[in-house]
């Protein structure tokens, strides 16, 4: 993907001068508790900016000239034969409720949308309720809530909002 430009951001690919940055954030409480990861190493997290550079977009703060979240385009497991994809995000504590993620996410489901992409999708625990509430801002639709489908950081069990956008929805 082509590096992408917000007032305040550049959207791009992951370089290993990030790594720092992004296990930082990654590897945070505020981002653990509403992801269904674990803690990684440094050599894990530069294994894995390797392996998913293409599907990865990280949120550069142009000001602070360093990495403050991610983005990540992922196949929607949910749609059959659907030119779909399926988001999934984080950003640090520090630069939460700012907008940031509302600004990153938008441009780059305008720039799907524009490769062809037909449906984006994202996936919500339903304690997330900040990220729930930046879904519908965009546009997003709230298709439905899978109970007790994610077992989380923390060993917790949540339940997961699906919600999709398509073009003509987007705000």
């Amino acid at each position: 993907m082509k590096v992408l430009e917000t007032n305040r951001l550049l959207l791009r690919k992951p370089k290993e001068t990030d790594v720092d940055d992004i296990l930082f954030i990654r590897n945070s409480e505020f981002v653990l508790q509403y992801n269904a990861m674990s803690n990684i190493s440094r050599d894990e997290m530069l294994e894995s900016i390797q392996k998913n550079s293409d599907n990865s977009i990280y949120l550069f703060h142009k000001v602070e000239e360093k990495v403050i979240g991610a983005i990540f385009i992922q196949n929607d497991d949910l749609r059959y034969k659907v030119n779909s994809v399926c988001l999934a995000y984080y950003l640090g504590e520090k630069h939460a409720n700012n907008g940031y993620m509302y600004e990153a996410l938008r441009e780059v489901i305008k720039h799907l949308f524009e490769q062809g992409i037909d449906v984006i999708s994202a996936r919500t625990f339903t304690e997330n309720i900040a990220s729930f509430q930046l879904l519908k801002k965009l546009g997003f639709v709230h298709e439905g809530t899978i109970q007790r489908a994610v077992l989380g950081y923390n060993d917790i069990v949540y339940d997961d909002h699906i919600l999709s956008i398509i073009k003509e929805e987007m705000k």
